[in-house]
C-alpha cells in the first residue's frame, strides 16, 4: 500500500529551516508545499536558495496556514513565537511540527499540546538526539558497568 504523501509548510525562514526543508524533500512520503515569511522577499530568496521552484512561496505566515493543501507546518520560528503559531496551525487542521525547545514553559506547551488534541492534530518536536545512531553508541558505551555503574535513563 501506498503512503500518504504529508505536503509540508515552512512558517519562516530561520537558518535550521535549510536543514529541515531538505529531510522533508529526502523524505518519500513528504514534500514541501509551502514556504512563508514575514517579507515575500525573503521567502522567495529562501526557496531559490534552496532550490524549492514548485513550492507555493508566501509573504506572510497566515498565508501558509490557510493553504487548504497544507498538511503539516515545521515551525522554526523563536520559542517566544511557538505557541501562538502552533496554536493558530492546529486550529486550522495542520499537524505540527515545532524546533526545540517546544515552549518557554510548561503553561505554553500545555496550550499547544491541548490545542493540537482538541483539533485532532500531531504534535511533534524537532528533537533528533532520541533518533540520532550516535544515542545507541552513547547508550552502550554508558551501559558498561565496570566504568559508570548500572545506567538508568539517557
Amino acid at each position: 500500500m501506498a503512503e500518504t504523501l504529508i505536503r509540508f509548510g515552512i512558517v519562516g525562514c530561520a537558518e535550521i529551516a535549510r536543514k529541515i526543508s531538505r529531510a522533508i524533500t529526502l523524505a518519500p512520503n513528504a514534500a514541501l508545499h509551502a514556504i512563508g515569511s514575514r517579507s515575500l522577499d525573503k521567502a522567495v530568496k529562501f526557496a531559490a536558495a534552496n532550490g524549492f521552484p514548485s513550492a507555493r512561496i508566501y509573504g506572510s505566515y497566515d498565508a501558509v496556514l490557510d493553504d487548504p493543501d497544507v498538511d503539516a507546518v515545521y515551525v522554526p520560528l523563536p520559542t517566544s513565537l511557538h505557541v501562538t503559531w502552533a496554536v493558530l496551525a492546529a486550529e486550522k487542521k495542520k499537524h505540527v511540527l515545532l524546533e526545540k525547545p517546544v515552549a518557554l514553559n510548561v503553561s505554553e506547551f500545555d496550550r499547544i499540546v491541548e490545542a493540537c488534541e482538541s483539533n485532532g492534530v500531531q504534535l511533534m518536536d524537532g528533537t533528533m538526539w532520541m533518533h540520532h545512531p550516535r544515542t545507541v553508541k552513547m547508550t552502550e558505551f554508558l551501559s558498561d558497568a565496570k566504568l559508570f555503574g548500572q545506567l538508568k535513563s539517557v
